[in-house]
Formats: C-alpha cells, structure tokens, sequence
C-alpha cells in the first residue's frame, strides 16, 4: 500500500489561542476557519485541527487521537476490503469514488484512524 501522506490530525489543546499561536505564527500554518471550540489550520495538502478539551463536535467518540492518510483511489479500496474481512468497528466507506471517500477505523489503543481520498480532488473546503 503507498499512504501519500497524513490527511489530517486532530489535536485536543487545553488552550485554543496559546496552541495557535504555536502552530500558525511559530510554525507557520494558517488558520482558515476558527469557532470558540476549534482552528482549522491549512497545510498545502493536509490540515491540523486543535480542539478544546471537551469539545462538543466533531470525532468525540475518536479515542484519545483522530487523525488521517491520504491514500490513492485503489488503495482505498484494498483498505475498505481488509477491514471487512477483519471484521473490525468501521464507519464507512462513505463518500464516491473519484469525488472523496472516507473509511474510519478504532485502532486498538482507540484512536480513529482514517483513510481518505479527499486531497487526491483539490483542497477541501472549510
């Protein structure tokens, strides 16, 4: 299998402004949508998320970590088909070939790992 590199991860931060600051002015990434919970921050072909401890969104039942690989259309596929016959907690696949799917997978430690496609298509929007 060939990962074309990490999609996203998401951060849980116990200060948003402290932990953007470190990742948009000293590292040098920018924020492109941030809510009192959560900052996106664009890299060229992936993105970090940090969220407030606690938070109320999104991958809340995603372990202590949430993060993603980017992966080709065929190799999605070879994944969606492993896990299957693993037969392990998966949400997915969802999304259309071509266009960005998704495949969410508790690893055994609980984290949700994913496999996407999306970045194969252009930047995401926010």
């Amino acid at each position: 299998m060939s990962v074309i590199g990490i999609e996203e991860i998401f951060l849980d931060v116990s200060d948003l402004a402290k932990a953007v600051d470190f990742y948009e002015h000293l590292i040098g990434i920018p924020v492109v949508s941030r809510t009192e919970e959560r900052a996106y921050l664009q890299c060229e072909r992936s993105h970090v998320v940090l969220q407030v401890q606690g938070h109320s969104g999104r991958h809340r039942g995603g372990g202590p970590m949430h993060f993603s690989f980017s992966v080709t259309e065929d190799d999605f596929d070879a994944v969606a088909a492993r896990a299957a016959a693993a037969n392990i907690f998966t949400r997915g696949p969802m999304g259309e070939r071509g266009k960005g799917r998704a495949l969410f997978m508790i690893d055994p430690d609980g984290n949700e790992a994913e496999v996407n496609t999306r970045y194969l298509y252009g930047v995401p929007k926010r």
